[in-house]
């Protein structure tokens, strides 16, 4: 039987044993917060400060899912998750989620990331980061034919089309199945009704990934099914574009070990960072409790 790793009893059951934030991670100790429906937690693969979850106590695969009299309380956390970010470590933030993903590892309850991006980021440097990572999967190829063989696997398509496309080379034994998707094709629900407007899609047995982003035009909500860890890779190929910092961290990680992806949390948790995080989210919702004592109150909201 599958363990579910983003179990709120096993989280809150750790919580009421400890007094301080952990000095080291494990599991089930990374609890922040949480209200009367949902719990916020420093996720794993913490490449960029400030990064958390907010998963859904009620066992849902999807926030598609989730009744629309606890939306306001949804979009409360969401909202003051955002604010600690941008008043504590001076940077916005995207928010994403892959519904019904079943993602490896035993993280199939709904759950949405918040991450953060440089103060810099902008539409266009968003997009384009949207773009590199659909390429990077060869989002909407099916397969690709060459000398009789049918290929699928994402390491042969990629082989092949780096070798025989983009190099131009003529050659009558290869033929592309599919078309290579950008930010544009992939948008065929309105963002704004997220995630609602996702019931009828997921109750057939869809997926969906949602990606918002402070520009319309660098958002999206896609049916597609995509890979999992989407929204994570879009977020790390916007920070190297800006940040050199991060970029030359990176450069160092891979010396090490090419074949691992940084945007992947199995890869690298960054546990000096979940720990900020925690540390982060900590400070800058305790400050805002005055700000919003009516909707703490409404809510439930207690802060670990």
């Amino acid at each position: 039987m599958k363990t579910d790793q983003l179990s709120w009893e096993e989280f809150y059951k750790e919580s009421t044993n400890r007094s301080s934030l952990p000095t080291k991670i494990d599991a089930f100790n990374r609890l922040v917060a949480h209200t009367k429906n949902f719990f916020v937690i420093s996720g794993y693969g913490a490449f960029t400060p400030g990064y958390l979850l907010i998963i859904s106590k009620e066992f849902l695969p999807s926030f598609g899912l989730v009744e629309e009299d606890k939306l306001n309380e949804l979009n409360f956390l969401i909202k003051i998750i955002q604010e600690t970010i941008d008043q504590e470590i001076n940077r916005n933030s995207v928010v994403f989620e892959h519904g019904m993903c079943a993602c490896i590892g035993g993280l199939d309850r709904a759950h949405i990331h918040i991450m953060s991006i440089p103060k810099e980021s902008s539409e266009k440097t968003i997009s384009d980061s949207i773009d590199l990572t659909l390429y990077n999967r060869k989002a909407g190829i099916e397969y690709i034919e060459y000398n009789n063989y049918k290929l699928q696997n994402l390491h042969d398509i990629n082989h092949i089309y780096e070798d025989l496309v983009l190099k131009e080379e003529k050659n009558e034994e290869f033929k592309i199945v599919g078309k290579l998707l950008k930010k544009n094709d992939i948008q065929n629900l309105p963002v704004q009704n997220w995630p609602l407007i996702t019931l009828d899609h997921i109750k057939k047995g869809g997926h969906y990934v949602y990606f918002k982003s402070d520009f319309e035009i660098a958002s999206f909500l896609t049916t597609n099914n995509f890979e999992t860890q989407f929204g994570r890779e879009v977020v790390y190929h916007n920070e190297l574009i800006l940040n050199s910092e991060f970029k030359t961290k990176v450069k160092k990680l891979e010396n090490k070990n090419q074949n691992l992806h940084i945007w992947r949390w199995q890869h690298y948790t960054f546990e000096e960072d979940i720990l900020k995080s925690m540390k982060t989210a900590k400070t800058g919702l305790t400050k805002l409790q005055d700000k919003y004592q009516k909707n703490f109150n409404e809510f439930e909201l207690k802060i670990i």
